[in-house]
C-alpha cells in the first residue's frame, strides 16, 4: 500500500462532504478519499490536455536498494625490465 505526502497547505472537501485541513508533508494513505480526488482530478485534466500540479505525491519511503557502484577499474599496469 502506497502512503501520499501533501505538496501543499489547503482545505478540501471529501465526497461525504467533510472538510479536511491538509497541512503541508502530511501523510495519507493510498485510498484516502482526497487523494483519490486528487489523482481523478489529474487523470481527467491529463484527457483535456490540461497541464495541473496534484496535491499529492507519492511519499518516497526508502524501500528501494539503492544502485549498484560501478566496480572500481583495476588499473593493470605492465611493468617493463
Amino acid at each position: 500500500m502506497s502512503t501520499w505526502v501533501a505538496q501543499d497547505n489547503f482545505v478540501g472537501e471529501t465526497p461525504d462532504g467533510a472538510w479536511l485541513t491538509v497541512q503541508k508533508g502530511q501523510a495519507f494513505p493510498d485510498g484516502h478519499p482526497l487523494v483519490m480526488l486528487d489523482r481523478d482530478a489529474a487523470e481527467a485534466a491529463a484527457k483535456d490536455g490540461i497541464s495541473r500540479t496534484s496535491l499529492f505525491a507519492p511519499m518516497d519511503m526508502g524501500d528501494e536498494e539503492p544502485a549498484p557502484k560501478a566496480a572500481a577499474k583495476s588499473s593493470s599496469r605492465s611493468k617493463s625490465s
